[in-house]
């Protein structure tokens, strides 16, 4: 299969596509849509990797939602999933299907994820999402999505992953999934020589386009985060993975180049990072 696009966060395994995911993933196939399948938990995770398996242009990552941080978190089932997938791809002889760690980092959205014990958890699991990726080798998805009218979380998860850069900057790497902060922010994220990920909500949100205006190229990826936030012109509809046409023909127009060309440099991009 030629890839055309790869949809850097997508959820294939959630429910909003029981009833017609083998016809979602077929379109893709024929559009050259290829996809990251992203874990939030140790069963959605599982679910990721048996898509990927299923499906050539399906990758999968592993790793815990900060919102989905319980007391009893360990990153050993992750890492029990890396193993094998490792050691059964390299029976068959094929590309491991696990290519990332995530999506982890922080939420400080709802209230309820803002109490003092619950910060506490989710910086102690994300820390412990970083060291995994960091042994395996392999980039970081992240989750920072700050509350309201702040830039708090990406400010801390910024905090934390500089605090390992200053160790491991050869290694760390990964990029920043459903970006909405400013220019500063994106900034502190370039200096990490993380890449930073469009969604549909650049195609309405002037603000954000303004940010994205300003990221050099050869740094951005696009995902869908299907199944939602639909980009223009299905705003409003169950989002899906052969979407991010739609993301990368409003990115070209906004940096002043063509379709095709933003097209395969965000190719090259993913298949970079992800070691494709």
């Amino acid at each position: 299969m030629s890839l055309d696009y790869i949809d850097a966060h997508a959820h294939l395994n959630f429910d909003a596509f029981d009833f017609d995911r083998a016809e979602v993933i077929a379109d893709m196939h024929e559009e050259g849509v290829g996809a990251i399948n992203i874990g939030i938990d140790v069963a959605t995770s599982a679910e990721s990797i048996a898509l990927a398996k299923e499906n050539k242009h399906i990758w999968a990552s592993v790793g815990c939602h900060p919102t989905e941080v319980r007391k009893d978190f360990s990153t050993q089932p992750f890492l029990d999933m890396i193993k094998e997938d490792k050691q059964s791809c390299a029976t068959l002889g094929v590309a491991q299907r696990v290519v990332a760690v995530g999506e982890c980092g922080l939420d400080y959205f709802r209230a309820t994820n803002r109490d003092a014990d619950n910060q506490r958890l989710q910086r102690e699991a994300f820390a412990a999402q970083i060291e995994l990726a960091l042994i395996e080798d392999l980039p970081l998805i992240l989750h920072l999505r700050p509350q309201e009218g702040s830039m708090d979380a990406y400010k801390e998860g910024l905090d934390i992953l500089e605090y390992y850069s200053r160790d491991h900057g050869d290694k760390l790497r990964g990029t920043a999934h459903f970006f909405v902060g400013d220019e500063d922010i994106a900034r502190r994220f370039l200096d990490l020589d993380f890449y930073i990920s469009a969604t549909g909500v650049v195609t309405i949100s002037e603000s954000i386009a303004r940010v994205f205006a300003g990221i050099p190229i050869g740094r951005l990826l696009v995902e869908t985060d299907a199944p939602f936030a639909a980009p223009l012109p299905h705003r409003g509809q169950r989002n899906e993975p052969a979407y991010v046409r739609h993301i990368t023909a409003y990115l070209a127009d906004l940096k002043g180049i063509s379709s095709t060309k933003l097209a395969e440099t965000l190719l090259s991009n993913t298949q970079r990072l992800f070691a494709l």
